[in-house]
C-alpha cells in the first residue's frame, strides 16, 4: 500500500482523517493490561475493579492473526476470537484502552491488515500491540499516516531480543519512535514464563529517554506480582504491565480465569499506589 504522506498531514491538520473518520483524541498509557478477552461479560468484570481516580488505564487486549484475520481457526481457539466477533468485545470507556495484539505470516504486506483490522474492529478500537519481532518501517509508516489517532505498542519477545542485543537496542528502537506509542518488554510467549526484572530493566534504561512508553510482561498473575516490585520502584508510574498466559485456566479448556483476573488487576493497582 502507497500512502501519500502529505496528504495525510494535510487531512490531520484539519482535523480528520482518510477515509472519512473524525480525528479523535489519542488514548495512552500507562496501563495494567489483560489479554486474551473472548466476551464483553469479561471485559465488564475486569472494569468493575478499577479503582476510583486510578492513573492506569485497564489496557484489554485482544488477540488476531494473519491467520484468524483470513478466517482460519489457529492453535489458541479458546484466546482468539473470530474477526467477526471483535467489533462487540470493544467497549467504550475511556478508562479502557482497547488494543489488538497481532501477529502475522505475512509481515511485507502488515499495513493493509492494519488497516482490515481497524476498519473491522470499529471506532472504539484504540490501538495495536505488535507481536512482530522488528516489522518493516515502511508499513508502520504507512499505517501511522492513515490513522495517527491510534495507539500503537511494539512488543519486544524473545526473538527480538535475540535479533538486537543491548548494546544495540537504543538505537533499533530509536528508528521507531515516531512510529509507535511503548515498547513491551515480553519474553515469555504467552505462556506465563516468569519475567526476568533484571533483564527487562537493562532494556528499559536503555530507551528511557527516547519519549515512549514502557511496559513489561512474563508470567505476571496475582501470585507474581512480587516480579514487577523492583521496576515500580525504578519507573515508578510511568511503568505498563501486562498478563496473559497466568491468568488462564488449566489445558485444553484454557478459558480467561474470572477471579484470577480480578485478582490481579486489584493486586496491581494496588501495588502501584503503594509503590509510588
Amino acid at each position: 500500500m502507497t500512502v501519500h504522506k502529505n496528504h495525510a498531514i494535510f487531512l490531520v491538520q484539519f482535523g480528520t482523517l482518510t477515509r472519512g473518520h473524525q480525528m479523535t483524541p489519542k488514548k495512552i498509557g500507562p496501563y495494567i493490561g489483560v489479554t486474551g478477552f473472548m466476551s464483553k461479560a469479561e471485559v465488564d468484570e475486569a472494569r468493575s475493579v478499577i479503582p476510583q481516580g486510578a492513573n492506569h488505564r485497564l489496557m484489554a487486549g485482544y488477540l488476531m492473526s494473519s491467520k484468524t484475520l483470513a478466517g482460519q481457526q489457529n492453535k489458541w481457539p479458546g484466546r482468539y476470537p473470530k474477526k467477526e466477533a471483535i467489533r462487540d468485545l470493544l467497549v467504550d470507556d475511556e478508562g479502557v484502552l482497547n488494543l489488538v495484539h497481532y501477529n502475522t505470516d505475512e509481515p511485507e504486506t502488515l499495513c493493509s491488515q492494519l488497516v482490515e483490522m481497524t476498519e473491522l474492529a470499529g471506532p472504539h478500537l484504540d490501538g495495536f500491540q505488535l507481536n512482530i519481532a522488528w516489522p518493516r518501517i515502511s508499513e508502520l509508516e504507512d499505517y501511522r499516516c492513515l490513522y495517527p489517532d491510534k495507539f500503537i505498542v511494539l512488543q519486544v519477545g524473545k526473538i527480538a531480543m535475540t535479533q538486537v542485543g543491548l548494546s544495540d537496542f537504543e538505537l533499533t528502537v530509536g528508528a521507531y519512535t515516531d512510529l509507535i506509542d511503548a515498547i513491551l518488554i515480553d519474553a515469555s510467549e504467552g505462556i506465563g514464563k516468569p519475567l526476568n526484572a533484571a533483564v527487562a530493566s537493562d532494556y528499559l534504561w536503555e530507551i528511557v529517554n527516547l519519549g515512549i512508553g514502557l511496559g513489561v510482561a512474563g508470567g505476571l498473575g496475582p501470585r507474581t506480582l512480587d516480579l514487577i516490585e523492583p521496576l515500580i520502584r525504578q519507573f515508578r508510574s510511568d511503568l505498563s504491565i501486562d498478563a496473559e498466559g497466568r491468568l488462564r485456566t488449566p489445558q485444553p479448556e484454557d478459558n480467561l480465569c474470572l477471579d484470577a483476573m480480578k485478582a490481579y488487576i486489584s493486586g496491581s493497582f494496588l501495588m502501584f499506589e503503594f509503590l509510588t
